[in-house]
């Protein structure tokens, strides 16, 4: 199922954790140099520098061999019977390529995220989705709908196969596209529940993903769930925002608005919009769940405007002074209260695994020579004199 070296994925998340661990000061230099040397990985993981050089240079080769082939394949097509259908063929082809290059490259070259794949696997994705577009009138009612349940199968491979956390979130946007466009299709009812259909979608995706989460079996797909989670928990906010809604009913639903006239149920929507961004944040500090706190934090800024939009006092020099100063204020305040431990809950900033382990390499080095256990080298039979320790009359008698 997965494209990786099962064996290596696992080794990393034991890597992973015991990185936290040793940074912790939980387990010991000699602990962590053994688990080092038996989980080890052979990914080749090159710095983020190098994984951009990649990602380049592969989205530049697939782009000039598409060129190339252009070049020579539809001058040489033009005229033909099946010239119409070039298009189509030339993206299934490529998609093809790009897929079988994919899993070269990760069976004998060992890549993980350097760059490569994520190039050749997202060029896949726009070939793909070209065939799609080609084959299916998008000018017709429901074109766009059924190009996205048609591409929908593909992104779930790609995030189910290669782990791919871009891939992830395409996947759970796509769903979201083919619910919306669905719901359009019910008519006058639609302008009704289309807010609550889409929270209630958002729940659902949100606590499916928390629920499989916690599932061993699940662990290297660990971040696209965390991925499906944050996105469903942004359009669940969006979902009964009061600009988000007000706006989409104008551009979606044509309703014409009077300036100053509110949209129907606007009391909900403006108590969801400032009370849900809250919601994240106690759930975040209640549960330990840093998804949910800091996207909390950051629609709390989102909520703020919203209502800045409908209901500005004038002057908004003196408006965002007075924030910030209540933001400084809140900030200095819960800096001096978390500076110990509060509830599992501190300021103190987390540890580097990664840095502390590199600045941590020497002792590890060391620790490792000395927990190998010394054998003592045999006695040798040589009394050199009668000794009973073999040196040279060093006993008690000669």
């Amino acid at each position: 199922m997965i494209a990786y070296n099962q064996t290596f994925i696992n080794n990393l998340a034991v890597l992973k954790k015991a990185k936290q661990w040793y940074a912790h000061g939980f387990i010991s230099s000699g602990q962590m140099s053994a688990i080092l040397k038996k989980y080890h990985v052979d990914f080749y993981d090159p710095n983020i520098f190098v994984k951009i050089g990649l990602f380049i240079f592969t989205t530049i080769t697939v782009s000039a061999a598409l060129g190339f082939y252009t070049l020579f394949a539809f001058t040489a097509s033009n005229g033909l019977e099946f010239s119409d259908l070039f298009p189509i063929i030339t993206s299934i082809f490529f998609a093809i390529i790009c897929i079988a290059a994919l899993e070269l490259f990760i069976r004998n070259k060992m890549i993980y995220r350097s760059g490569v794949d994520e190039a050749l696997l997202y060029s896949a994705y726009g070939f793909i989705l070209s065939a799609i577009l080609f084959t299916v009138d998008n000018d017709s009612s429901n074109g766009a709908l059924i190009s996205s349940i048609l591409f929908l199968p593909f992104l779930a491979a790609g995030s189910i196969r290669y782990l791919d956390t871009i891939s992830s979130i395409l996947t759970v946007l796509c769903v979201y596209v083919i619910y919306f466009l669905t719901l359009l299709n019910l008519g006058d009812i639609a302008k009704l529940i289309m807010p609550f259909a889409l929270m209630l979608l958002s729940a659902f995706i949100y606590l499916m993903a928390k629920k499989q989460k916690k599932k061993d079996a699940v662990l290297p797909w660990k971040n696209c769930l965390i991925a499906a989670e944050s996105i469903a928990l942004i359009i669940f906010y969006l979902s009964c925002n009061y600009f988000v809604i007000r706006e989409s009913s104008i551009e979606f639903f044509d309703m014409n608005l009077a300036e100053g006239e509110d949209i129907p149920l606007a009391f909900i929507f403006y108590a969801l919009t400032a009370l849900v961004p809250i919601g994240y944040i106690f759930m975040g500090l209640k549960n330990k769940d840093k998804v949910s706190l800091w996207i909390g934090l950051l629609l709390v800024a989102v909520a703020v405007l919203t209502f800045k939009y409908y209901f500005s006092l004038g002057h908004p020099e003196v408006t965002f002074t007075i924030a910030g100063m209540i933001m400084i204020l809140i900030a200095y305040f819960s800096i001096r209260y978390l500076k110990t431990d509060k509830h599992g809950i501190t300021f103190k900033e987390d540890v580097d695994e990664d840095n502390f382990l590199k600045t941590n390499a020497e002792a590890l080095v060391i620790a490792q020579s000395f927990s190998q256990q010394v054998h003592s080298p045999q006695q040798a039979n040589n009394d050199l004199g009668g000794g009973d320790f073999g040196g040279g009359g060093s006993g008690g008698k000669f």
